[in-house]
């Protein structure tokens, strides 16, 4: 064989082995993930919600082995960083997280929500929650909730109280309890859970149906009287706090819970790969007994059960609003 045959030969050769690796650099290419992954909260920063996903960032960077950044998109109870996770492209390198408000109440709210809940695609319920009927011990001498309830009952239309916004789990939760034990407490909407628990610390509010996470250190400093719990149970974080239902008002329940969806075409193996990242950064030790303490139940439901757990609160929900007639444009 002459020298051009040998090189033509080798030549022929190389580009073989170069196809034949190609698969192999394509699937390494492919492989989720391999970039960055986008955590839109809808709640500015501050709040509740930005708290639990900055409580899980670290754990669940580890454990998809890419980093995780936190994207605050504030505003409209929601909707608008709701909807702009969901039209994202579908490729799981943005997720969304999403709550009672966000996936069961703003439907039933809002004539146009901007998104739809059968474009979500379900990943992982993350956590229960129970949140906290607070006062600002300098505005509002009630030590109890029953205290509290007869001192609005004596002067109606005159105390306040702070929500995370129009339509959000804290006013449906506050509005359920204005009905139940018939009072006249006026409903302050804020932009979101960290603007509502500022008013209330700074004395523009009476009270605040509040989200835990945020509020707890402002209970435990004195700053911050926790009258009662919204959950059927008494939370362990705070065994000495009754619940509404034992304060006077029987029957009375509004926990609320927090999950993560990407948008619906997200591929299965995707889906899956996030559950499980979710999943074990959710059951760190660290996360979990931090969470516990601050009244987050961690769950860790699946992507079939969360779709059907948030189809029967889309339904409870949607009743309780028709009847309360309350209705956001």
């Amino acid at each position: 064989m002459n020298p051009i045959d040998r090189r033509q030969v080798l030549k022929a050769l190389l580009g073989t082995t170069s196809v034949l690796a190609a698969p192999g650099l394509l699937h390494a290419q492919d492989r989720y993930p391999n970039k960055l992954v986008t955590l839109v909260v809808p709640q500015p920063a501050g709040g509740g919600a930005d708290a639990l996903c900055r409580s899980l960032q670290g754990e669940l960077q580890k454990a998809l082995g890419q980093s995780v950044i936190i994207d605050n998109k504030g505003g409209a109870a929601g909707n608008i960083g709701t909807a702009a996770g969901l039209a994202a492209p579908a490729d799981g390198y943005t997720v969304t997280f999403v709550n009672l408000s966000t996936m069961a109440l703003n439907p039933h709210l809002y004539a146009k929500t901007g998104y739809s809940v059968a474009d979500m695609q379900p990943v992982i319920l993350l956590t229960s929650v129970a949140n906290i009927i607070a006062v600002n011990p300098d505005k509002v001498p009630s030590k109890t909730l029953p205290e509290f309830l007869e001192l609005v009952r004596k002067n109606p239309g005159k105390y306040t109280y702070a929500t995370a916004g129009n339509g959000s789990g804290n006013h449906l939760g506050g509005e359920m309890l204005k009905s139940m034990a018939k009072i006249d407490l006026l409903h302050v909407p804020y932009k979101g859970g960290g603007p509502a628990l500022t008013a209330l610390l700074g004395g523009e509010v009476d009270a605040a149906v509040a989200d835990p996470l945020a509020t707890l250190p402002h209970i435990k400093s004195g700053k911050l009287r926790a009258l009662a719990v919204t959950s059927a149970k008494r939370a362990s974080a705070l065994p000495d706090v009754p619940t509404v239902a034992e304060s006077g008002v029987p029957g009375y329940e509004a926990a609320s819970w927090a999950g993560i969806v990407v948008p619906k075409a997200t591929p299965a193996p995707v889906v899956d790969a996030l559950y499980k990242a979710f999943d074990k950064a959710l059951k760190a030790p660290e996360v979990s007994s931090r969470l516990s303490s601050q009244l987050y139940e961690p769950v860790g439901m699946g992507p079939k059960e969360f779709a059907r757990f948030a189809a029967a609160e889309n339904e409870k929900w949607g009743k309780l609003i028709k009847q309360l007639n309350v209705k956001l444009d």
